[in-house]
């Protein structure tokens, strides 16, 4: 699974962050400099998911240790995407509030982040908390990472036509992989993946029907 993320992220965000400099654009806008805390984003979003690579070998490898040791990091990295990626939404909400767009897309995106970053940031702070329960401990960091690969899902050849639709689905099929992992290695389901999964389904339905509301677009307009 981490490794799956790794190619996720890599496909991607190639074309518009990694590999930028070497993309074909007609519009001339590959060439443009990247707003500052969108690289910081880039860069903490790839950490997070590169650390929890490293994690994830590490205990595979039963170097639990230099686990526990690169542990702080791992907690900096997940701060550091949920402060980069609330300003990201921020700075959209902004942008489309003073362009007079509040509502459709933008609205969904906005609140659709807006609660996978809490649900993030509410898995991850468990997930330490309970470190030392190693089966809770590692289901919650691989639930968290999960809600956050959306936006690398979403800049996959064809899936923002097909916005909300490309993201939740793949997500589904990730959360699916460890409902399978669960069943034939423990005979049946974990609760934390239980309860997981349906947070993950309350709160993306729950943004997705604020998203097409009213409150959608104020809650755009707040946030600008």
């Amino acid at each position: 699974m981490a490794s799956i993320f790794v190619v996720i992220m890599a496909a991607g965000f190639a074309p518009s962050f990694y590999l930028r400099a070497y993309s074909v654009d007609p519009s001339g806008a590959a060439q443009r400099s990247l707003p500052t805390y969108i690289v910081a984003h880039g860069i903490v979003l790839t950490l997070w998911f590169l650390i929890f690579l490293v994690q994830t070998i590490l205990i595979a490898l039963r170097r639990v240790s230099r686990h526990r040791l690169l542990g702080p990091v791992g907690t900096g990295a997940a701060s550091g995407v949920v402060v980069a990626s609330m300003l990201v939404v921020v700075r959209l909400a902004a942008r489309a509030a003073a362009q007079g767009i509040t509502s459709g897309p933008v609205a969904l995106i906005v609140t659709g982040d807006a609660g996978l970053m809490l649900i993030f940031a509410l898995f991850v702070v468990t997930a330490i908390y309970l470190r030392r329960r190693t089966d809770v401990h590692r289901r919650l960091m691989l639930l968290a990472s999960i809600a956050i690969v959306g936006p690398a899902i979403v800049r996959l050849p064809g899936a923002e036509a097909l916005v909300p639709i490309s993201v939740i689905v793949p997500q589904l099929a990730l959360f699916a992989a460890l409902i399978a992992y669960d069943i034939v290695s423990r005979r049946r389901v974990h609760p934390v993946t239980v309860w997981g999964v349906a947070l993950y389904l309350v709160v993306v339905g729950t943004a997705t029907l604020a998203g097409f509301s009213e409150f959608g677009q104020a809650f755009v307009k707040a946030l600008a």
